[in-house]
């Protein structure tokens, strides 16, 4: 049976969902993925967790009985959580079919075959009621279905159909919400990482120089992720503190939009030019705000960020968006961070006015 697998385009840096044939070898997909280093991520599982505990304590504090969706379980391990935690039911979805046999018989090895039911489809294929695959709504949903970019997995469908179809009204979700930060940075060597540069004395060549057209090209078509705790903070200066552009609210108040526009005036704290904006979030797990999991450089913990410690992780990064504006500011200049998404991806651009090449860009497309 053919299945789709994930791929990134290194021409655009986005993944694409590819078909592999039956004879594809799955196991060398499982062993690539980001599943070990999730597995590894302590403050990720611990948070997660915690989280997921206090949820089913509520249900079973209104006399309910609690009933858990786990979209996307992977291995197992938020359904096991919420075994472990006192769940009364368990339904965990995965697509990936190799992942759900395996989450089978990791849950099976942990003597919780019996407690938790594995579904391998889509969340968005999935059925509830007579004859559906789950015979009732759930009324706590805890998933993982995000990335550098929080939304570039899916998160924004997978939560707004999780809603209308597959949970009661009243449901507690884990992660309750997230937000997403920018920060605008003059930087020469991230401003080298966004254009090409002259290659002199090349053997047969000499040197060869990039087109005039190419070196007025601002922006990126996609983002940048990287360790930003790797880039020492010597080597660049921050135009502003961390600014809030996006709040996420998973909790089924509404739904998520599938494009969204922000636009936040911010005072240069420095002078410089914009080369990069760094971008990161953080989950706010329950609803209380009580048990927060970020995403946040180290040197950024002074700058009012929740999280106390910082831990290494690859499966999830910060990014470095360039912006498609050239624009240098001095010290206590007023200037104009614009940032955008859509169901899947981000953009950011600085401007001093709203102008009609901003409009166009960031709110007709």
């Amino acid at each position: 049976m053919e299945c789709f697998t994930s791929r990134v385009n290194l021409m655009t840096g986005k993944s694409e969902w590819i078909v592999e044939k039956e004879s594809y070898d799955y196991h060398q997909e499982i062993a690539r993925s980001g599943y070990t280093d999730m597995l590894h991520d302590e403050e990720r599982n611990k948070k997660y967790d915690a989280a997921l505990k206090k949820a089913i304590d509520m249900m079973h504090g209104q006399s309910l009985k609690a009933n858990v969706l786990d979209i996307g379980t992977g291995t197992g391990l938020l359904s096991m959580m919420a075994a472990r935690s006192g769940a009364d039911t368990i339904v965990a979805i995965e697509a990936f079919t190799p992942m759900a046999e395996c989450a089978k018989k990791i849950i099976k090895q942990n003597g919780f075959e019996n407690r938790i039911e594995i579904i391998n489809k889509r969340s968005t294929e999935v059925t509830v009621g007579p004859g559906g695959d789950m015979k009732k709504r759930a009324n706590i949903l805890v998933t993982e279905v995000f990335d550098t970019e929080l939304i570039g997995e899916g998160a924004i469908a997978t939560f707004n159909h999780a809603h209308q179809f597959l949970l009661e009204d009243n449901c507690i979700v884990v992660p309750w919400c997230a937000n997403m930060f920018a920060q605008v940075v003059h930087s020469e060597l991230v401003s080298r990482w966004s254009r090409l540069k002259t290659c002199g004395n090349t053997p047969g060549y000499g040197e060869i120089s990039v087109p005039a057209a190419l070196n007025n090209y601002n922006g990126s078509a996609s983002l940048h992720d990287l360790q930003l705790d790797q880039i020492s903070t010597d080597d660049f200066s921050s135009i502003c503190n961390p600014v809030k552009v996006f709040q996420f609210d998973f909790s089924g108040k509404g739904l998520l939009q599938k494009d969204e526009r922000t636009v936040n005036d911010v005072i240069a704290k420095t002078s410089g030019t914009c080369h990069g904006v760094f971008v990161w979030w953080e989950l706010q797990m329950d609803m209380f705000g009580e048990i927060m999991l970020s995403c946040a450089p180290h040197w950024a913990l002074s700058c009012g960020g929740h999280m106390t410690s910082t831990q290494w992780r690859d499966h999830w990064m910060q990014a470095i968006f360039y912006p498609k504006t050239s624009l240098t500011l001095s010290q206590g200049d007023s200037f104009k961070l614009i940032s955008k998404h859509d169901e899947y991806s981000l953009a950011f651009d600085v401007c001093q006015e709203i102008n009609k090449k901003v409009i166009s860009y960031f709110y007709i497309i």
